[in-house]
């Protein structure tokens, strides 16, 4: 067994032996100091609720050359933001064009890596073509005590569809990217499962809670 054992460690000793270190490459510290342009970052630059100029557009552009910035991500995108130039450049407008293909022309000519977000106003998976049943959902469930030990044989509550956060909250700002509107609606709804289990016998609901803490 001794020699066995032996013969193993020698075994490994002379396999990491025979590993050698890769040598550091000479050119790692001036890559570090200068990096090519497929190490440098990117960003997403967003166009705010139509507030575009070209002027905006020249000066964020050669911004982003002169930081070291070797790209962008374009992304129309509504938030809300209150109108800080004369006139508002909505999407896909003849002035929004005009815009966005100087902003393409200048990017080429800075050199500067550029894409496109396809979900303008964060709408990833909206617009009128898209169905409802296809579209972004809202996950919604209620919740109902029976007795155990028995048959039930009756109607399940309908969940919330109130148009919010979670539950029965409703949204706070019509334009908010969280929400908008606190009305119902005739939005879509679907079943997805019931399902049945069994509580510990000091469990309590929501309501039963909080009514405790207050």
């Amino acid at each position: 067994m001794k020699k066995l054992i032996w013969i193993v460690a020698a075994g490994l000793m002379l396999a990491l032996g025979s590993c050698g270190v890769p040598e550091a490459d000479p050119n790692l510290y001036d890559e570090f100091l200068n990096p090519p342009t497929e190490a440098k970052p990117r960003v997403w630059w967003h166009w705010m609720d139509g507030n575009v100029t070209k002027d905006g557009i020249y000066k964020d552009l050669t911004w982003m050359k002169r930081s070291g910035i070797a790209g962008f991500m374009n992304f129309d995108a509504g938030f809300s933001t209150p109108l800080l130039i004369d006139k508002k450049v909505s999407y896909m407008t003849d002035e929004w064009k005009d815009a966005f293909a100087y902003a393409v022309h200048l990017a080429d000519s800075l050199d500067l890596e550029m894409s496109v977000a396809a979900s303008p106003g964060w709408s990833f998976t909206g617009g009128p073509w898209v169905e409802p049943k296809d579209g972004m959902k809202k996950l919604v469930w209620r919740e109902m005590r029976v007795m155990g030990g028995t048959t039930y044989d009756g109607l399940l509550p309908m969940p919330y569809r109130t148009i919010g956060a979670f539950q029965n909250i409703p949204r706070s700002n019509a334009n908010n990217i969280n929400g908008g509107g606190s009305s119902p609606g005739d939005g879509y709804y679907a079943d997805i499962a019931v399902l049945a289990f069994k509580v510990p016998e000091a469990d309590k609901n929501l309501a039963a809670s909080t009514a405790m803490s207050a």
